[in-house]
């Protein structure tokens, strides 16, 4: 296989990424994950946002923040970083183990989902509601169900109609739809 070097991230990345996810599902500010790692909230913040690195203390202590086990979140980043080396047509992401100095692409797309209008605009669907360690999931068809951060790093039509705001506004706000 083939590898696409513009697309490289890190093993502590995915995981940073899955926490940030896991706290917005369960409705945790960053300053309360801060607070319960003894932290400060912009320490934490520079954590989210790919500025400092994830010490395994800190992984470990935001896991236990908010009530997953540490094991479940790398089962997951396992998932993940299996998917993004493997899965897609085209040349695969290299997934480096060790920190990474240069541009990581799924950390600068994760930033960018995150103030896209399409994440801004999402409302979550709780019948159907699936956390995003259950994820990646195969469906009956032989596809795959993927977290909406990490489609927004690999599917470059998803990207965007998320950044697109006439398409993620809720209907009510739409014009002439």
């Amino acid at each position: 296989m083939t590898i696409d070097e513009t697309k490289v991230t890190t093993f502590a990345t995915i995981c940073v990424v899955l926490l940030r996810e896991v706290r917005l599902e369960r409705g945790f500010h960053q300053a309360q994950i801060a607070d319960a790692i003894g932290k400060t909230a912009s320490a934490w913040t520079k954590v989210e946002a790919g500025k400092s690195p994830l010490s395994f203390e800190t992984f470990i202590r935001v896991c236990n923040s908010l009530q997953v086990s540490p094991s479940a979140v790398m089962a997951a980043a396992e998932r993940y970083a299996s998917m993004l080396t493997n899965k897609w047509s085209g040349p695969g992401w290299a997934v480096l183990s060790t920190e990474h100095d240069g541009d990581d692409t799924l950390m600068r797309a994760a930033q960018e989902y995150w103030a896209s209008p399409g994440f801004r605009n999402h409302q979550a669907n709780r019948w159907g509601f699936q956390t995003i360690l259950n994820s990646p999931y195969p469906n009956a068809d032989g596809t795959f169900t993927i977290a909406p951060v990490f489609e927004f790093a690999v599917n470059d039509a998803f990207r965007e109609e998320q950044l697109n705001p006439v398409l993620t506004a809720p209907p009510s706000m739409r014009k002439g739809f």
